[in-house]
């Protein structure tokens, strides 16, 4: 059987084996693909956004109109790991345990614009807004240190069969462009193929 956790997704999975409401099967394998394990600062940014006057007025209206104003909990229970109280930091941590503990494989990305889409775009706007020009890899969403806590091995190479640092956008991970057309760093489907 395989167990596929994508996104908040890994969050979920990995916070109820935390707490008992599931267990992991022995015979299972775990892919967890573009999991914000850390939080995201893409959330801290939409609560500071819907929260905004002035020039981020015309953001906030935009973001309303599709629903993402107010953010609902489970986008502010997305904010960075060191931005929230003890209790949900506790809880980030119990569910990083388990997921290092139980995991096969994982695929984090690392470029917001992505593959060819119209998503790209959009997603290296936010990637932008969100972490600025520090330095981080990230894939618009998350963070690649967030999605890699606890994991290593990780390559560049669709085909090595060991966790992917791909160069994808968080929406690419969900594997609805396919893959790239060059380079061995932009092929989820591949990666996901060989990593089975």
């Amino acid at each position: 059987m395989i167990l596929v956790t994508f996104s908040m997704g890994n969050l979920v999975a990995s916070g109820a084996f935390a707490t008992g409401k599931c267990q992991l099967g022995k015979n299972v394998q775990w892919v967890s693909i573009a999991g914000p394990m850390q939080g995201s600062r893409a959330s801290n940014l939409l609560e500071e956004k819907c929260g905004g006057s002035g020039w981020g007025a015309p953001l906030k209206g935009v973001l309303n109109l599709v629903g993402h104003c107010p953010p609902t909990p489970a986008y502010l229970n997305l904010k960075t790991q060191q931005s929230v109280d003890r209790s949900l930091r506790d809880q980030f941590a119990a569910a990083q345990d388990v997921r290092r503990r139980g995991v096969t494989k994982v695929m984090c990305g690392t470029k917001s614009s992505g593959l060819v889409s119209t998503d790209g775009a959009g997603l290296a706007i936010v990637g932008s807004m969100a972490f600025g020009d520090d330095g981080t890899l990230h894939d618009g969403v998350v963070a690649m240190g967030s999605c890699s806590v606890g994991v290593d091995n990780f390559s560049t190479d669709a085909e090595a069969g060991v966790n992917y640092k791909a160069s994808i956008n968080h929406l690419d991970a969900s594997f609805r462009h396919g893959d790239g057309w060059w380079g061995v760093d932009r092929k989820p489907v591949k990666w996901f193929e060989c990593a089975l």
